[in-house]
């Protein structure tokens, strides 16, 4: 018996994408939840942070808020992208909010990190690209089925 089903193949693209949608969705998923079980919780991690750029040109008064929303950003986005919702612009933002992470260690002359920091750039870089073709196994994606199926319908 043979069916048309293509209900599990997956395009190359599809592949890449959902690659990149696990494996940072889960860093930053992570990376976040990690920032509210440290010790002192988010407060504690906004004073490391404050005191890291003390000896910095960048002002306190620009770290702490940023600091204080990192942990729910970095939850969020993970999220989002581990569960592919909001898939391209969850990329996107991720892409930002690692552009300043980069930023911020480039203040603090840790080059190493801004060159990591870069290479998820990449990651989300091409997280966009692929997810534009293909988005598979991903919230994104049944939305995407169950809109089509309504136009249908009419």
């Amino acid at each position: 018996m043979k069916t048309d089903c293509k209900c599990w193949t997956l395009s190359p693209e599809g592949m890449c994408a959902l690659l990149m949608r696990l494996s940072l969705g889960m860093l930053f998923f992570f990376a976040g939840v990690g920032k509210f079980m440290a010790p002192g919780g988010v407060g504690g991690v906004v004073q490391k942070l404050q005191e890291g750029f003390a000896g910095t040109w960048l002002p306190a008064f620009l770290v702490a808020p940023y600091a204080h929303t990192l942990p729910y950003v970095e939850t969020a986005l993970g999220a989002l992208l581990f569960l592919g919702l909001g898939t391209r612009w969850a990329f996107f933002v991720t892409g930002l909010l690692l552009v300043s992470l980069a930023f911020g260690m480039m203040v603090q002359q840790q080059h190493t990190v801004v060159a990591s920091n870069l290479g998820y750039v990449l990651m989300a870089v091409a997280g966009v690209w692929f997810s534009a073709k293909d988005n598979p196994l991903s919230i994104d994606r049944i939305i995407s089925r169950y809109r089509e199926k309504m136009l249908n319908m009419r």
